[in-house]
């Protein structure tokens, strides 16, 4: 056999065959497969799409929803490769949504996940929703999401402790919000979506994992004692100021606690806004009066961020201290004259009244400073920073242990031997509740140990956490920080003086039950509005709890620059009026 001939014809053969597997393959794809084959082709990019997943929501204790998330809807642009469609679309989308195309095309360049379409605008209203879904065969890259939104119901009921969420990373930043912000993050969802050579969405996701809730909170809070507490204090302060008693009562707190466990009931702060426009310009003008003076219009939460003066208020500090030291018995009188001089500083009670020889009781009741001047300066300072630590309020015991809110620099009371030479008149002035300050929250411990018979229950306002079906993740229960030994004689003696007090107030008159109380009238500075000089006015203070012989509430009323202590009572009385149903 010819050899060239040979190869000739084989490579013949090949060529054929190659030819026909050629051919065959040809076949398959264009005719037996060619419907999937195109299907592929037109569906060979994906989208990912992000589900946000709702915020866990936050209820009080009588189960009134707090902080919830509610639909809103987000605008966004897919990757497109197509510039002259790109392009089309960003010109079209920015005359939806009243935008420049510059700004569209500067957050789709600032975009680095390109999977993933780019937020435009959040929070669109529902009208603009429905135009850009007649018009979307226009913009094939738009894409329409509804997002949960942080929204709080109750709007200016409990703002200053729930605090707020960061909109674009959806994280909580102060209060509530933010100290138990790992509990209310939910889990996001995704998708991925094939979409067509026309950047057009094709099909059910092939692809998807739904988002998962947030947790719950469940807060000790009672909504209704909560307003009650607010619409009271709201009420008094703007008497004081219509009335003429006081042009600068604008601001103040309440805290209502069960001195048995801890728990907060009531936790309020004035002025008070509305959560949903914490930092809005145009709400703020339109709600706050305009004379409100600028010290007053802060968003501190008044309970535990802030700390003032708390006049006699104190002085079952001092009491407590001269009793269980021994340098004052029960029945021992001191002459109350009006005025005296002790440790060579001036004292004088309240318009110079002589109450003549008083006694433990009596000195409470009718709220000696000379009495307490005296037993103070036989105690000396470190005797009652010794009795101030007793009571939870020292420097170092933060809120009385209070922890459940976010705190950048929790505010602990203000020690004012702390870089100062000590003089024996400092001790006569800390002895009847000047110089010291202390925060609300830690005067609500105080009058709960009093009540109690002086356990350091640690205030708590959460008590306890939820999944989103409704299983229990975790519960508080009240927690023992401390516990004093007083001598129940003693303890006696000084309910009894706080007994003796709240009788003499007119607005503690018709109750079925005796109350235990104490007013304190604190001399502080206070800023003015011309040239930011400083001028001397009075904080309103009152303790106390109810009842006498079974206590069920501890109550801080406190007023900023409101005068005297009496004048806070009046907020204490429609307390206990709503807690106990005395409600006329």
């Amino acid at each position: 056999m010819n050899s060239p001939l040979w190869r000739i014809r084989l490579l013949r053969i090949v060529c054929v065959l190659i030819l026909v597997v050629l051919i065959y393959n040809l076949f398959e794809i264009q005719i037996i497969e060619g419907e999937e084959w195109a299907h592929m082709a037109d569906n060979n990019r994906f989208r990912h799409l992000i589900e946000l997943a709702p915020r866990g929501r936050i209820y009080s204790a009588d189960g009134v929803e707090l902080a919830a998330s509610v639909p809103t809807y987000t605008v966004a642009l897919a990757d497109e490769q197509n510039k002259n469609r790109r392009e089309q679309t960003i010109v079209q989308l920015a005359g939806f949504l009243d935008m420049e195309p510059d700004a569209i095309r500067e957050k789709l360049a600032k975009h680095q996940r390109k999977f993933e379409p780019a937020v435009i605008a959040t929070d669109v209203d529902f009208e603009t929703i429905l135009l850009l879904e007649e018009y979307k065969h226009l913009m094939p890259s738009l894409v329409i999401q509804v997002v949960p939104q942080r929204y709080y119901p109750e709007k200016d009921l409990l703002p200053h402790p729930l605090g707020r969420v960061n909109k674009i990373d959806r994280r909580g930043v102060e209060g509530l919000e933010r100290r138990w912000d790992e509990y209310l993050q939910g889990v996001d969802g995704f998708s991925v979506v094939q979409v067509n050579v026309e950047n057009r969405p094709v099909g059910e996701p092939v692809n998807s994992t739904p988002a998962e809730p947030g947790h719950n909170l469940h807060l000790t809070i009672d909504t209704k004692l909560q307003r009650v507490a607010q619409e009271s204090l709201r009420r008094v302060l703007k008497k004081l100021r219509d009335e003429g008693k006081s042009d600068h009562a604008w601001a103040g707190a309440v805290l209502v606690m069960d001195p048995n466990t801890g728990r907060i009931l009531a936790m309020v702060t004035e002025p008070s806004f509305d959560n949903n426009h914490r930092y809005d310009k145009a709400w703020w003008a339109e709600n706050i009066p305009a004379d409100m003076p600028d010290w007053a219009k802060k968003l501190t939460d008044r309970t535990y961020q802030y700390r003032r003066p708390v006049g006699s208020t104190f002085k079952m500090v001092t009491g407590m201290a001269g009793l269980e030291y021994g340098v004052v018995t029960a029945r021992e009188k001191i002459y109350a004259g009006g005025r005296t001089r002790i440790n060579n500083q001036p004292v004088n009670d309240y318009g110079n009244a002589v109450f003549g020889n008083v006694d433990m009781r009596r000195a409470l009741a009718v709220s000696s400073n000379i009495y307490f001047a005296t037993v103070g300066s036989r105690l000396g300072s470190e005797k009652i920073y010794e009795y101030i630590e007793k009571f939870g309020m020292s420097r170092t015991q933060k809120n009385a242990g209070f922890d459940d809110i976010a705190q950048d620099e929790q505010v602990s009371s203000l020690d004012y031997r702390l870089g100062r030479t000590w003089v024996g008149g400092h001790t006569v002035q800390i002895s009847y509740g000047q110089l010291n300050e202390f925060t609300v929250m830690q005067m609500g411990n105080y009058v709960s140990m009093l009540a109690n018979g002086g356990i350091h229950y640690k205030p708590y306002m959460v008590e306890k956490i939820t999944d989103y079906r409704g299983e229990t993740v975790e519960f508080f229960e009240p927690v023992v920080l401390d516990q004093q030994d007083f001598s129940p004689e003693n303890l006696k003696v000084i309910r009894e003086g706080m007994q003796q007090s709240a009788a003499r107030s007119p607005f503690l008159k018709g109750l079925p039950f005796a109350v235990a109380g104490k007013t304190g009238s604190a001399e502080h500075d206070r800023p003015s509005r011309k040239n930011m000089e400083r001028w001397r006015d009075t904080h309103s203070w009152w303790v106390g709890y109810a009842p006498y012989d079974n206590p069920e509430i501890a109550i801080v009323v406190f007023m900023e620059y409101a005068g005297a202590g009496s004048r806070s009572i009046e907020v204490a009385r429609d307390i206990i009026d709503y807690y106990f149903g005395l409600e006329e």
